[in-house]
């Protein structure tokens, strides 16, 4: 039963991978956004590749370009510029990536969206810390509103009514995640 139960999770952690992959093949920002990147540091035509010292400013530029179609906030929360700490964490946790080689445009897109996934899974984490921090705060405002002396329990009790912690503090967490 234990096996069949990580099976399970493998599959959805596969078909999560393979609809994010389906959302960014619909995406014509992003199909747009590869080729203009790998147009712009690509070697001259007869050859068409991205010599591996361009991977990460091509990858900078991608990065940049899909922010530019993206809402502010959205780019901002989502996104970030993409560092080469990112690309050696993708090739030490995908040991089949190999771009000791010149990159053809598939390898590009491959690679583009590897980095692109991590980057966007520690934004999310970075995220989620944000919002349990900003619930945290207003939790403990709160809580010192209830000390108060004289007026505390009253206004505690109204506070407590039309200020639900977790939507206040979550929307606080976001606002944080969005300002710094």
């Amino acid at each position: 039963m234990g096996e069949e139960a990580r099976n399970n999770n493998k599959v959805e952690i596969r078909s999560w991978v393979e609809r994010i992959d389906e959302l960014l093949d619909a995406s014509p920002r992003y199909v747009t956004a590869l080729r203009s990147a790998f147009v712009r540091f690509q070697t001259p035509p007869p050859n068409a590749i991205l010599p591996t010292a361009h991977l990460l400013l091509a990858l900078q530029f991608l990065v940049q370009k899909i922010k530019d179609e993206l809402d502010a906030k959205v780019g901002k929360l989502c996104l970030r510029p993409i560092t080469q700490d990112d690309i050696d964490a993708v090739l030490h946790s995908d040991p089949t990536i190999n771009i000791e080689h010149p990159i053809n445009i598939k390898r590009f897109d491959e690679m583009a969206r590897k980095v692109l996934k991590h980057v966007a899974l520690e934004r999310g984490k970075r995220l989620g810390f944000f919002i349990v921090g900003g619930i945290l705060v207003v939790h403990l405002l709160k809580g010192a509103v209830r000390k108060i002396p004289v007026i505390g329990p009253t206004v505690g009790t109204v506070v407590n009514m039309f200020i639900p912690t977790t939507v206040i503090g979550a929307a606080a967490g976001i606002a944080g995640a969005m300002h710094m």
